[in-house]
């Protein structure tokens, strides 16, 4: 509790996981720590409760009481439901109130995500660990197994009639068939090790789990969806309103551009436009289409362009919005389906004014697609929920005025309609889209839509969280007995072997024939797709290395001819041709000197704000410039724990000698190679889980199949008297069973023989 009311453990200690940023959802749960520590003294509670389970004593009456004792397990029902019901309930928050990434994707979990998973894990324990106390104090209740079953079954249909009225789900009869699972394996089992009972549950769980999951992560993204959906009704997109900040910071002071109004002269205004894009103008803004114009202090072009500097002052005239936290820009209204700013931003010099530069832009509408890493993305701006698999569309009196993304959309609106100001969820179910539907007016329509959750994601989470549950069982199997022989002073690996020994020889046949036919696949599975997994990643990535490799040898083909008949220049002029050639390439370029000095790049922020030194890579300087190779890439060059691939070739002249160097740095190549494998990674867990179960049912089948016979033959010499005539095993098949139910027959005849 000192936590909750001082938060000891936030400030004592820097760690992201009692930052209520990442997630908070009440005062006893203010951050994911606090909940982890909750879970945590739960389970140790539960286990104490668990272990003295032996020790509990019913009063006398109860335990006659035939009424009483089937009100009991109604109690005991209820009890078991309400706990389930905040374990839900919690596990809800964990995603509704959070920012954390909830992706079934071994390589993009991070340590957070493995600390929710292990919640899960433990709030799974936690309720496991209550029903056995349950259903072990109810065998001291005068109870038959028959009105057992009779009052669960009469429970299950008064519950499930109750959720037909209210929100029926699969969840509910999958949680009664755990209950029951567990309840077979104590009442009529006596706790015996059953391989099918053992992952029939924890294919419950998982089920439970999965569906949960994928239920409270689409709520959380439709919600999402909405807030985006309101956010374009407004059309200032917050990251544009701070980059636009940003940049009248930047460019009212920048000598460069004071320079130009001082002096017309001294670049062109192409020149000053290309050198304030690739300055300013990244990040957010990066996919405006950009106009610029400048004026002098009486308001005449300083370079023609055909616009007066009139009209714009008249768009501000006639209404245009003034942005938020600008001091210059304006928003052009009723702009519906795409933006359009302006800023008139004065240049001074001293007190006294040197002229206006007019900066335009027009975007498309809400653009997730950005080419720059995080480390380039302006910190304050960056959002936590952005989804690059929506599509936009803007309906204006029925006619489509614009879209984005990858669906497509009816230029005439046939489908999709909304009440004034609300949300409307709309399912394509034919083309597996869900479509989220807001009219801002009565003559206004904006549509974000989204692939709906497919079966194979489902399968994914599925399969995801039975291995994890059934691995964390191990692991809990494993310290759990570790804890108890430790207290012994023999403990030793002596002992060890000597605990495995003696219940090895107590497993049952049937048991060892199941396990080692799961041991023997499971194996057989690990390391075929080890290797499946080791020869895939390697061809990927030579893939994307021969990519890389042709990508910069088209541009270094190309930027020679570019400069062969001048030569590589360093005037303004220059810098924007190599912007220009960058930009038709859809690359990014630096170009170093034969010393390995940064002579031009297409990313000048990058180097301005140190974030990059401007000397060519050590590794790729002796490469080309001592070695005289030819090319180099680098697969995992960084930028801080960014890492990125970067490709390296010379550039030679007409007489074939070495002028330059070029390099191209591939920034989204880790992160599509982390994409494709973690894909191709799930979908081998999702057909391992599948062959797990498959080869588990299979075992347990075969089992019986193979201890069957055995199980006869030991029946009937149970049944075996000396002294008097016993039938012979009637066995139809001539195998090995056969021959030694014969030899059997032989044994019995002879016996009776010699009586």
């Amino acid at each position: 509790m000192s936590d909750l009311e001082f938060g000891w453990f936030n400030h004592q200690f820097d760690l992201d996981i009692f930052d209520p940023k990442i997630y908070a959802e009440s005062f006893f749960l203010p951050s994911l720590g606090d909940l982890l520590l909750n879970a945590i003294a739960l389970t140790w509670v539960s286990l104490f409760v668990y272990t003295n389970r032996k020790k509990y004593e019913l009063p006398g009456w109860l335990q006659r009481s035939k009424s009483a004792g089937l009100i009991f397990h109604v109690l005991l029902l209820a009890i078991f439901a309400a706990f389930a019901y905040l374990i839900d309930d919690i596990f809800f928050g964990l995603i509704y109130n959070s920012r954390i990434a909830f992706e079934i994707n071994i390589i993009n979990l991070d340590w957070i995500s493995w600390v929710c998973v292990l919640l899960l894990c433990l709030a799974w324990f936690n309720i496991y660990l209550f029903a056995i106390v349950f259903i072990k104090l109810t065998l001291k209740l005068n109870v038959t197994n028959k009105e057992r079953l009779v009052l669960f079954i009469a429970s299950l249909l008064i519950f499930t009639v109750f959720r037909l009225f209210t929100e029926f789900t699969a969840f509910f009869i999958v949680c009664a068939l755990l209950l029951f699972l567990l309840g077979y394996n104590i009442y009529i089992e006596q706790r015996r090790f059953s391989v099918l009972i053992f992952a029939s549950s924890f294919f419950c769980m998982a089920f439970i789990t999965s569906v949960k999951y994928i239920r409270f992560t689409d709520i959380r993204e439709r919600n999402l969806r909405a807030k985006v959906a309101e956010k374009l009704e407004t059309t200032d997109d917050p990251k544009v309103i701070n980059a636009i900040d940003i940049f009248e910071s930047g460019v009212k002071g920048n000598e460069y551009v004071i320079n130009y109004f001082k002096d017309s002269a001294y670049v062109s205004r192409t020149v000053l436009q290309n050198y304030i894009e690739k300055s300013f103008l990244d990040g957010f803004l990066s996919h405006f289409e950009v106009s610029m114009y400048t004026y002098n202090a009486q308001g005449d072009e300083v370079q023609p362009s055909g616009t007066k500097l009139s009209y714009f002052t008249e768009l501000v005239r006639a209404g245009a919005l003034k942005t938020p936290e600008s001091g210059y820009f304006y928003r052009i209204n009723d702009t519906f389906g795409y933006q359009n700013y302006f800023g008139i931003i004065p240049i001074f010099e001293g007190a006294s004014i040197l002229g206006r530069l007019v900066v335009e832009l027009k975007s498309q509408p809400y653009n997730y697609n950005q080419r720059f890493p995080e480390l380039l993305i302006d910190g304050k701006a960056r959002s936590e929920n952005q989804d690059n698999n929506y599509s936009f569309a803007f309906y204006n009196k029925g006619v489509l005025v614009n879209q984005s993304g990858k669906f497509t959309y009816d230029l005439i609106n046939r489908s999709f309609n909304a009440p004034v100001g609300k949300i409307h969820i709309l399912n394509d179910k034919e083309k597996k889209i869900n479509h989220l539907v807001f009219a801002p007016t009565a003559s206004k329509i904006i549509v974000i839509s989204k692939e709906r959750i497919t079966y194979v994601a489902r399968l994914a989470a599925l399969s995801f969280f039975f291995l994890v549950f059934i691995l964390f069982s191990f692991l809990v199997y494993i310290l759990i007995w570790f804890l108890k022989n430790m207290e012994n002073s023999a403990f030793g690996w002596f002992s060890i072997n000597k605990y495995l020994m003696i219940n090895a020889n107590q497993i049952l046949y049937k048991t060892r024939i199941q396990v080692s036919i799961i041991f023997a696949v499971v194996v057989t599975l690990l390391v075929v797709g080890w290797a499946t997994f080791y020869n895939i990643s390697e061809e990927y990535k030579k893939q994307q290395a021969d990519q890389i490799r042709d990508k910069i040898r088209k541009l270094q083909v190309s930027y020679e001819k570019q400069i062969s008949n001048s030569g590589i220049l360093l005037d303004a002029q220059a810098v924007v041709d190599f912007n220009q050639f960058a930009d038709v390439n859809t690359a990014f370029l630096n170009l170093y000197s034969l010393k390995g000095e940064l002579l031009m790049t297409s990313i000048p922020r990058l180097y301005d704000n140190g974030i990059v030194g401007k000397k060519m890579g050590p590794v790729a300087f002796i490469t080309l410039g001592k070695l005289k190779t030819s090319e180099f890439i680098n697969p995992a060059e960084k930028i801080g724990t960014f890492t990125y691939a970067a490709a390296y070739v010379p550039i030679r002249n007409n007489k074939n000698q070495t002028i330059a160097y070029l390099g191209s740095p591939f920034y989204g190549n880790q992160e599509d190679y982390d994409n494709t494998i973690g894909l191709f990674l799930n979908t081998l867990i999702n057909i391992y889980a599948l062959v797990f179960v498959a080869i588990g049912i299979l075992a347990v089948f075969l089992a019986n199949q193979i201890t069957n016979p055995l199980t006869f033959i030991q029946e009937s010499i149970r049944q075996t008297k000396l002294g008097r005539r016993n039938q012979p095993i009637h066995w139809s098949r001539h195998d090995e069973i056969g021959s030694l139910i014969k030899e059997y027959n032989k044994m019995i005849a002879a016996l009776e023989d010699s009586a």
